[in-house]
């Protein structure tokens, strides 16, 4: 995604995606809550795009920024990508993290156009299924999960949709103001898994995920089905210098 404005001048570079998100988080950092979708709205008309562009290149940007944090992948260029192949990893990654990052080397290296990377990470999770998140699973703990969650938003309209468009994240549900345009509120559940030494491993990602999209939402809530997975949430972001209060972490169990 380049952004460029249409009285740009032929001798001005356009505004890479990375840059508008950069210049979107300095813009809104220290904002207070309720004026940064107005700071936001201002910096998109400004870089002349949508302001649902200018979210996801700040989710897109944070994800990026994660993966060049971690040791081994120093190296590893994405910033040069489009955004809807950043968003293509970012959901590979929050449930294979090896093969996300197999996938990245190559999206860096030139070798994956945006098209066959959202084909091969369909496959992937299709394939991961039947090992960890089966179908019926899934379906009874959304069955469950979405009618506590709906109790909590009474005078707000509810996304249950499993799948959505290539420019949308990919969440479990979504809220908002009746007569709203936008979804304001996104929930995710982390799993279900039926080995549940996958929440100890896989949490990490999750946190990441639920981290990114509180650029594209005014609240993000993490669906975890323990205690015990919280208290190991909460012990991660701590570790990694994530405050408390970046997400919401909330305990629903599969079971009434």
């Amino acid at each position: 995604m380049t952004v460029s404005s249409p009285k740009r001048r032929e001798s001005e570079p356009s505004v890479h995606w990375t840059d508008a998100a950069a210049q979107a988080r300095l813009r809104l950092d220290g904002v207070r809550f309720g004026q940064r979708e107005i700071e936001l709205r201002r910096l998109a008309d400004k870089l002349a795009v949508n302001p649902q562009t200018l979210r996801r290149a700040l989710a897109a940007l944070k994800f990026v920024e994660t993966i060049e944090a971690e040791r081994f992948l120093k190296g590893l260029s994405l910033r040069a990508a489009p955004v809807a192949a950043i968003e293509h990893l970012a959901r590979w990654h929050a449930y294979d993290r090896a093969a996300a990052l197999r996938a990245a080397r190559l999206v860096a290296n030139g070798e994956y156009t945006v098209a066959a990377l959202g084909v091969a990470e369909k496959a992937a999770r299709l394939a991961s299924q039947p090992n960890g998140i089966g179908r019926s699973l899934l379906q009874g703990c959304r069955l469950r999960v979405g009618p506590v969650l709906k109790a909590q938003f009474k005078t707000h309209e509810m996304d249950s949709q499993t799948v959505r468009r290539a420019e949308e994240p990919s969440v479990d549900f979504r809220f908002r103001p009746r007569g709203a345009k936008r979804w304001t509120i996104a929930a995710v559940i982390m799993g279900p898994y039926r080995d549940q030494k996958l929440y100890e491993t896989r949490l990490g990602d999750f946190i990441v995920r639920a981290l990114g999209l509180g650029m594209i939402y005014a609240r993000v809530i993490l669906v975890v089905p323990t205690a015990a997975v919280k208290r190991r949430c909460l012990a991660w972001m701590k570790s990694n210098g994530v405050r408390d209060a970046a997400f919401d972490i909330q305990i629903i169990s599969r079971e009434p």
